[in-house]
């Protein structure tokens, strides 16, 4: 399986008339990290993108077992599916830290849609984005190596990063886990062996990642 490459952020490739449509029609909110920003099962009233921060979307299998099922960083959007056929949220939304949202409401969606087809493209891109990577996951989760599934969640994180390399996980090695379906100790043992043959770093307990050449090489074949 090969890496597969993320869209890019809306607000990194949005033209200043597109910027400034967004700006118009959507509210923009600031969230604390750990506050929520959207409810699973709540109506999708609101499509939210992020000006500034990081958002973790999570669902609760079970009573105290999270499970991460995307991280998304400044620019991107997210809950665009549910949004545009007006079911619910599929899971919970939460901000990693202190974050800037701007919220834009459903009919305002519909109402750029109609108005600009560079915001159609823009939700097409990230809609097929979202569709490859989702695929990939499957695929991984469902017969990948521990290597394989670990590699998997560092690239998505690190794809999902504004910031320029080295990238440094923020993440518990407890939320890797979830996100990679693997217990804890399986994943501080695979973790450390990546960083062993030089595919990431760790330093001071803080994992780096300096390029995803090495990961992307586990998801080969």
């Amino acid at each position: 399986m090969k890496n597969v490459k993320r869209a890019e952020p809306l607000l990194a490739s949005a033209s200043e008339e597109l910027k400034k449509a967004l700006t118009a029609y959507g509210h923009l909110r600031t969230y604390y990290p750990n506050e929520e920003l959207v409810a699973a099962g709540e109506k999708a009233d609101h499509l939210p993108i992020i000006v500034k921060g990081r958002v973790k979307m999570v669902q609760f299998p079970a009573p105290g077992k999270e499970v991460i099922i995307g991280i998304f960083g400044a620019g991107e959007m997210f809950a665009v599916p549910p949004v545009v056929d007006g079911d619910v949220y599929p899971a919970s939304a939460y901000a990693i830290e202190e974050s800037d949202i701007l919220l834009l409401h459903r009919e305002d969606v519909f109402k750029l849609l109609a108005e600009s087809p560079e915001f159609t493209l823009a939700l097409l891109n990230w809609m097929s984005s979202m569709l490859r990577q989702k695929t990939a996951l499957i695929k991984t989760l469902a017969g990948g190596s521990a290597e394989q599934r670990i590699a998997g969640v560092l690239i998505r994180l690190f794809s999902a990063s504004p910031d320029e390399p080295p990238y440094r996980i923020k993440l518990r090695r407890e939320d890797i886990a979830r996100m990679a379906g693997l217990t804890t100790e399986t994943t501080i043992r695979t973790i450390r062996h990546l960083a062993q043959i030089g595919d990431i770093r760790i330093v001071r307990g803080k994992i780096l990642i300096d390029s995803i050449d090495g990961l992307a090489s586990h998801l080969e074949g």
